[in-house]
């Protein structure tokens, strides 16, 4: 039981340390010293270290019985999400370079 709380307790500090990284970086791009583009990658990885945070810390991925094959349906819909919404974003950002 202490240790299930202290791994809760350790997910539940890396999660607000992420949010509050990323939230400054929101607020204040400049001190970082990045553009529109890279305070977005930035954003995006510290997102997706937070959802292993959560992975790990909290839903217990490592500690269920079919855990490897969990964590195969999670990466292919965490790919099929990626695909659908990078695509997006590159097929948006080519219709608006040929509507100039």
């Amino acid at each position: 039981m202490q240790h299930n709380l202290s791994l809760r307790i350790t997910g539940f500090i890396a999660s607000l340390i992420l949010t509050i990284a990323s939230y400054f970086i929101i607020i204040n791009p400049v001190f970082f010293n990045f553009d529109i583009k890279e305070a977005a990658v930035v954003i995006f990885m510290l997102a997706l270290v937070q959802s292993f945070v959560q992975l790990i810390f909290f839903i217990n991925v490592w500690k269920e019985k079919d855990a490897l094959w969990n964590l195969g349906v999670f990466v292919s819909t965490i790919s099929i999400i990626f695909i659908i919404v990078f695509f997006s974003v590159w097929i948006i950002d080519h219709l608006n370079y040929n509507m100039r």
